[in-house]
């Protein structure tokens, strides 16, 4: 059996995960304020808006995601919490994990793709077929991606569900 976290472990543990928390949300809310209050008149404001997303995403977000994965996975091997003793806990990594395969899958590709063609077409890209799909997904995705975390906020402050029967 695994050794458990002392006390002082424990909060740097819990330190290291709230400031990743902290750092996926204020990313993801970001790049939220950055789809829905910035509209650029130019097609250089475009790629700028573009490249400040793609970077928000790779460094910030994806950094925050990464840390609250690995710091969970401290938690549950090196304390009382487990992977799967709480309903609670299972939804937290089904959405953590969930998260980072989708934004590597395809959130990131698209913000990929936008800044591309942004920064290759200039003026012309917002009449184009394929920018526009790009955005829409990413925009859709980025609000509802930012109201998952709001949930995974509250579900970690409020424990709504109880224990469950599994034993690992």
């Amino acid at each position: 059996m695994m050794e458990k976290l002392t006390p002082t472990q424990t909060k740097l543990v819990r330190a290291i995960h709230m400031l990743s928390a902290c750092l996926w949300g204020g990313g993801a809310f970001s790049m939220v304020l950055l789809h829905s209050m910035f509209t650029p008149v130019s097609g250089e404001a475009l790629f700028g808006r573009d490249i400040c997303l793609k970077i928000i995403d790779q460094y910030v977000v994806t950094a925050g995601a990464i840390g609250c994965l690995v710091s969970g996975l401290i938690f549950a091997l090196k304390s009382n919490w487990g992977f799967f003793k709480f309903k609670w806990l299972i939804v937290k990594w089904a959405v953590n994990i969930g998260f980072i395969v989708f934004g590597f899958l395809f959130y990131m590709p698209w913000l990929e793709q936008m800044s591309e063609l942004s920064g290759n077409a200039k003026e012309m890209i917002l009449q184009t077929p394929e920018y526009l799909r790009s955005q829409m997904l990413n925009e859709i995705t980025a609000a509802a991606l930012f109201g998952c975390l709001l949930l995974v906020v509250w579900i970690s402050i409020f424990k709504p569900w109880g224990r469950t029967s599994i034993k690992f």
